[in-house]
C-alpha cells in the first residue's frame, strides 16, 4: 500500500500554523505573568492597605513576576510575533486603572501635590512657606499631615501648581483623582509616542517597550508621579517640533511652548534642548526661553526666588536644599564621592568631598551634553534626532545623585525608539528585509535598550529602604545589585559601538533609499 503524498505546500502550512499556535500561548503567557504580577499588588494592597513598610518584600516579588512577563512579551517586536499588540495595549491601560484602586504608599509624593494643588485654591504660593509652618494651619487639610519632606516649601515648577490647581478646584482632593489625571497625561503620551514612531518610519507595536514596562505601570498608575506631566506634555511638545511632514506651519511655534510647559512642572525637560537646538530656528529658541523664563520670574518676583538662605522657600528654594542635602540610589556618583572622600582633598583647597564631587559629575555632564549638541547638529532625521534625545537622559540616570525609580520613566518613554527598524520611510512589515528588524540597520541595535531595561526592573529594591518605617537606610547590596549589571550592559554597548543614532547602509539596502520617498504605512502592527 502506497502512503499518499503530502504536498510540500500543506506541510509548510500546518507548520506554519502549529509555530504561529505556539507564539500566541507563549505570549499569553508573558501576558498572564504581566496581568499576575500587577494583580498581585492590587491584592497586597487590598489585604495590607500598603506596599511598603513589611509587605515591601511581597511587593518587590509580585513586581519581579510583572518584569518576567513584560520581558517575555518583548518578542512580539520581533517578525515571529503571535498576538496582536493592540490586545497588549488595551491590557497595559487596564492594568493602570487597576492601580487605581491601590493607595499610592510606595511614595508620598501625591498629598504633597494635593496639599500644593489646595494652596493654589486658596490664593496661597506654594513656595511662601514649608508645609508644616503654622501660616498653614488655617486652610489645614489631611494630606497636608501626609506629604513628605514639611520642612521645604514646593520643589516643583508652576505649571505643575497650575495643574495641581485645576485638580484640586474641579476633583476631590484624593489620590484616585491624581492617579487619573496622571493616567490621562501618559495617554496622550502614549498617543504621541505611537505618532513619533510613525514620524520615525519605526513600527507602532515598539510603543509596548514603554506602555507595558511595569516600572511605568506602577509609577504612575499607583504612584501618580508627575512624571506622567513630562511624558504627556513632552512628547507631544517633541511631535509638533519634530514631525514637520505632518503637522502645520503653527506647530513650529506651538513646539517650543509646549515643551516649555513641561519643563514648568520638572526641569527633566531641559535635557532636551542640546538636540532641538539645532531642530528649531531662531525665533523658535526665543520662544521657548520665554516661555521658561517669564513664569518663573513674575513667580519669583511674588515670592522669591529663593536661591540664597536656609529658609527652603520662594522658586528654587526648596530644590536647592534638596539637592545640597539628599543622596539616594545613586551609583557612580555615590561611588566618586566616596572615592573623593578617602582622598585627603582637606588643605587643599575643598573642604568638602561633597562640594567636590559636585562640581566633578556637573563638569562630566557639562562636557557630555556639548558633545552632544555638537553630534545633534549633523542629524537631520527624525529617527536619529529622537535616538539621540535619548542621550541626556542616560547622562542623567547614570550621575544623578539621588535616582528614586520614578526618575528614570523620560528615559523609558524614548526606549522605543532605540531599538533597530527600517532605514528611510516608515515601511510595513511585509516591506522589511526579512529579517524582522527593517532595513540597513544591524540586530545589534536591540542592546541599546538593555541597560536601562535592566535597571527598570532591578530599581524596584531600592524600596527596601522603606521596609522598617523607623529605620530608612540604604542597602550596599541593593546599589550593587542594580549598578552593576546595569554598567555592564551599558559597557557592553560601547564596547560593540552601537551608538543612539546608529543607522547602518548596506549594499542590500539600497531599496531603504526608495522606501523613504514613498508615503509611511498607517497600519505597521
Amino acid at each position: 500500500m502506497t502512503l499518499p503524498k503530502v504536498r510540500p505546500e500543506m506541510g509548510s502550512s500546518a507548520v506554519s500554523n502549529v509555530g504561529w499556535n505556539l507564539r500566541v500561548t507563549v505570549d499569553a503567557a508573558g501576558a498572564a505573568l504581566l496581568v499576575g504580577g500587577i494583580g498581585g499588588l492590587v491584592w497586597l494592597d487590598a489585604i495590607h492597605g500598603t506596599l511598603r513598610a513589611s509587605v515591601t518584600p511581597s511587593s518587590i516579588a509580585w513586581f519581579l513576576v510583572a518584569c518576567a512577563g513584560f520581558v517575555v512579551l518583548l518578542r512580539v517586536q520581533g517578525p515571529r510575533r503571535g498576538m496582536d499588540w493592540r490586545w497588549l495595549l488595551a491590557i497595559g491601560f487596564v492594568l493602570r486603572l487597576a492601580l487605581v484602586f491601590t493607595d499610592p504608599t510606595l511614595s508620598d509624593d501625591v498629598y504633597r501635590y494635593l496639599w500644593e494643588g489646595h494652596q493654589v485654591t486658596e490664593g496661597v504660593s506654594p513656595y511662601a512657606y514649608p508645609i508644616d509652618s503654622q501660616l498653614g494651619d488655617p486652610i489645614n487639610i489631611p494630606a497636608r499631615q501626609l506629604a513628605n519632606n514639611p520642612s521645604l516649601a514646593s520643589p516643583y515648577l508652576p505649571v505643575a501648581h497650575a495643574i495641581f490647581g485645576l485638580a484640586a478646584f474641579t476633583l476631590p482632593s484624593t489620590p484616585t483623582s491624581m492617579q487619573l489625571i496622571m493616567i490621562a497625561f501618559e495617554a496622550l503620551g502614549c498617543l504621541m509616542i505611537l505618532r513619533l514612531l510613525r514620524a520615525a518610519g519605526l513600527p507602532d507595536r515598539r510603543v509596548l517597550i514603554y506602555w507595558l514596562n511595569p516600572l511605568v505601570i506602577v509609577e504612575i498608575a499607583h504612584g501618580a508621579h508627575l512624571d506622567a506631566l513630562i511624558i504627556g506634555l513632552g512628547a507631544a511638545g517633541l511631535w509638533l517640533s519634530l514631525d514637520r511632514a505632518r503637522t502645520s506651519n503653527a506647530a513650529a511655534y506651538a513646539g517650543p511652548v509646549v515643551l516649555a510647559a513641561a519643563t514648568l512642572t520638572r526641569p527633566l525637560a531641559l535635557l532636551f534642548v542640546p538636540v532641538l537646538f539645532w531642530v528649531w530656528k531662531w525665533p523658535q529658541r526665543v520662544l521657548y526661553g520665554v516661555a521658561v523664563a517669564l513664569p518663573i520670574a513674575v513667580t519669583g518676583a511674588w515670592v522669591g526666588l529663593g536661591l540664597s538662605g536656609n529658609e527652603g522657600t520662594g522658586v528654587f528654594g526648596s530644590v536647592r536644599a534638596y539637592s545640597e542635602t539628599f543622596r539616594f540610589n545613586s551609583g557612580i556618583y555615590h561611588w566618586s564621592e566616596r572615592w573623593i572622600a578617602s582622598q585627603s582633598f582637606r588643605g587643599r583647597g575643598w573642604e568638602e568631598s561633597i562640594e567636590l564631587t559636585r562640581l566633578v559629575v556637573f563638569a562630566a555632564a557639562a562636557v557630555a551634553m556639548l558633545v552632544i549638541m555638537a553630534l545633534a547638529k549633523n542629524v537631520d532625521d527624525v529617527r536619529g534626532r529622537l535616538r539621540l534625545l535619548s542621550a541626556p537622559m542616560m547622562i542623567y540616570v547614570v550621575l544623578a545623585p539621588v535616582l528614586h525609580p520614578w526618575y528614570m520613566l523620560l528615559l523609558l518613554m524614548l526606549l522605543p525608539f532605540l531599538a533597530p527598524g527600517a532605514d528611510g520611510g516608515a515601511m510595513a512589515d511585509g516591506e522589511s528585509d526579512g529579517d524582522g528588524i527593517g532595513v540597513g540597520e544591524s540586530k545589534l541595535g536591540w542592546i541599546r535598550m538593555a541597560p536601562w531595561l535592566a535597571l527598570s526592573c532591578l530599581s524596584i529594591f531600592s524600596y527596601l529602604t522603606y521596609e522598617d518605617p523607623n529605620l530608612f537606610a540604604e542597602r550596599e547590596w541593593v546599589r550593587r545589585l542594580e549598578w552593576l549589571p546595569t554598567l555592564g550592559l551599558l559597557g557592553i554597548v560601547l564596547a560593540t559601538r552601537v551608538g543612539v543614532t546608529g543607522s547602518h547602509r548596506t549594499s542590500r539596502n539600497k531599496s531603504a533609499t526608495a522606501a523613504s520617498a514613498t508615503p509611511p504605512a498607517t497600519d505597521r502592527g
